[in-house]
């Protein structure tokens, strides 16, 4: 803590110093001031955490030399020291948000504990100001992670407009690159070095889709940029890194595009290639490129990464259209969903309740695809995260908790975990925590002697449902249950 010391007596000046030196290893006196002027002149010099200032000065007083100060130095902490005690000089001093007040000749514990709460307010309001920072940059982190979703799902909103222009004022231009086969902190680290560029970074799946945002007006430039920023990056990065690059674009909404281009770059682009980065080959042999692109989903499909196969889908259904009739293009995705059926069978899918031989359209094969995904997350997944909503079930089944509970606590969406549970359950959610309470009520009535009430109150129900529920469950009421039975 760095403390400046105004008063225009020298020997309340030195002593003062020589107090704190002795009694503070780590609060440095910075500086002596003999009026205000000098004073006001210290403190833009040092930034002071504190100033111990006399109000008595030549010229400019301690009062005025404060308020001035503060104008310049808002968080400077002061103490006020007075010969006088004169309540008319301290109620000045209070507007100006002075705390501490000593009188002269001063006292040595008086002017310690004043140091000392001065010190823990500035260490208070140092962590608070570190909080709210924190959650600032947590907000920020979140909403530009919202923003990249936004343009990678092409929903951009007036919101997210409003949202991309507050962090980028300045940009022109911006584009995609998607990276595979490197972490998250080694690219996050090599971009710190590699460029001042303005980046958001989302990790989906096994690759790393980053948004690069520019001021340049020329799309040329931007691309030759694009290009010399990657090969610089390829050269720092594993050798099985590929780093697709999308063209720059100035409208928010067309941005989808460049990240689809990335997408289609990072498929065509393989680890044992000579180069492995670059813009997408659009005039590439379309047969190799579409061959590419089916291998890229049934990879993503493989590994449960539903939203990143639908999205090499929409890459595959555009190389068809350039070649292809719609007619022929239905024809040809029904065998080809066909084969992709045969060949996650093998790897073990069940997907023996589905076909393919249904669809016309698009959006039939995009849903095809999101019904094979999920089955194959809910086969691979499923037994695992539905023993954990069992068990939280079980743990919680005496508290009032709902669907949206459990989903949140498995990490599902509420609409996903309860299809999740009944095709892992045969039952549904409602039913299976039904059984379960009503099972535990049947225990309680038969091996205790606790009223129905109590036993409502154990099994989480309210008393005068739980005699109905039960009945419904039963066809018997507890009372029923409780005397036929024992």
């Amino acid at each position: 803590m760095k403390i400046i010391i105004a008063d225009d007596e020298l020997i309340e000046r030195k002593a003062m110093r020589k107090f704190i030196s002795e009694s503070f290893n780590h609060i440095e006196v910075i500086g002596e001031a003999a009026n205000g002027r000098v004073a006001i002149e210290l403190a833009r010099k040092h930034k002071p955490d504190v100033m111990i200032m006399d109000i008595h000065m030549p010229g400019i007083d301690g009062l005025e030399a404060i308020r001035q100060i503060l104008v310049e130095l808002p968080h400077t902490k002061f103490i006020l020291v007075s010969a006088y005690d004169s309540f008319e000089y301290a109620k000045v001093a209070m507007k100006q948000g002075v705390k501490e007040y000593i009188l002269k000749p001063s006292n040595k514990q008086e002017t310690l504990e004043s140091l000392l709460r001065v010190e823990l307010e500035i260490k208070e309001a140092k962590k608070l100001e570190e909080q709210l920072k924190q959650q600032l940059n947590e907000s920020e982190k979140l909403a530009k992670q919202q923003i990249i979703t936004a343009i990678i799902q092409n929903e951009i909103t007036v919101e997210i407009e409003r949202m991309y222009q507050n962090f980028f004022p300045n940009a022109h231009m911006a584009y995609f690159q998607v990276i595979t086969g490197c972490d998250r902190e080694v690219v996050t680290e090599l971009l710190n070095k590699k460029t001042m560029l303005p980046t958001i970074i989302k990790k989906l799946g096994d690759k790393l889709i980053l948004l690069f945002i520019t001021d340049k007006k020329s799309a040329h430039h931007v691309k030759a940029d694009s290009l010399t920023l990657a090969r610089a990056m390829s050269h720092s990065l594993p050798s099985s890194t590929t780093i697709g690059i999308g063209t720059p674009f100035i409208e928010l909404d067309k941005l989808i595009i460049s990240y689809q281009q990335a997408l289609l770059a990072s498929a065509q682009l393989t680890k044992e290639a000579s180069v492995t980065y670059g813009f997408p080959l659009l005039d590439e042999n379309k047969d190799g490129t579409i061959r590419k692109l089916e291998k890229a989903l049934y990879h993503e499909l493989i590994a449960g990464r539903v939203e990143q196969a639908i999205d090499y889908f929409h890459l595959y259904y555009e190389q068809l259209t350039r070649q292809k009739n719609m007619t022929t293009i239905i024809q040809y995705l029904t065998e080809w969903g066909i084969r992709l059926k045969h060949s996650l069978e093998t790897e073990g899918a069940n997907l023996r309740d589905f076909s393919v031989m249904g669809a016309t359209a698009k959006e039939d094969f995009v849903e095809i695809i999101r019904q094979f995904g999920e089955r194959i997350f809910i086969q691979s997944e499923g037994n695992q995260l539905i023993s954990k909503a069992k068990s939280y079930i079980h743990d919680h089944y005496k508290e009032p908790f709902s669907l949206e509970d459990v989903a949140a606590n498995v990490g599902l969406t509420p609409t996903y975990f309860t299809k999740m549970f009944k095709e892992q359950t045969k039952q549904t959610f409602i039913d299976y925590v039904t059984d379960y309470r009503i099972e535990k009520s049947k225990e309680l009535l038969l091996q205790t002697n606790l009223s129905l009430k109590e036993i409502a109150f154990e099994v989480g129900y309210d008393p005068n449902y739980f005699s109905r529920v039960f009945k419904k469950w039963t066809n018997l009421s507890p009372k029923q249950y409780r005397s036929t039975t024992k």
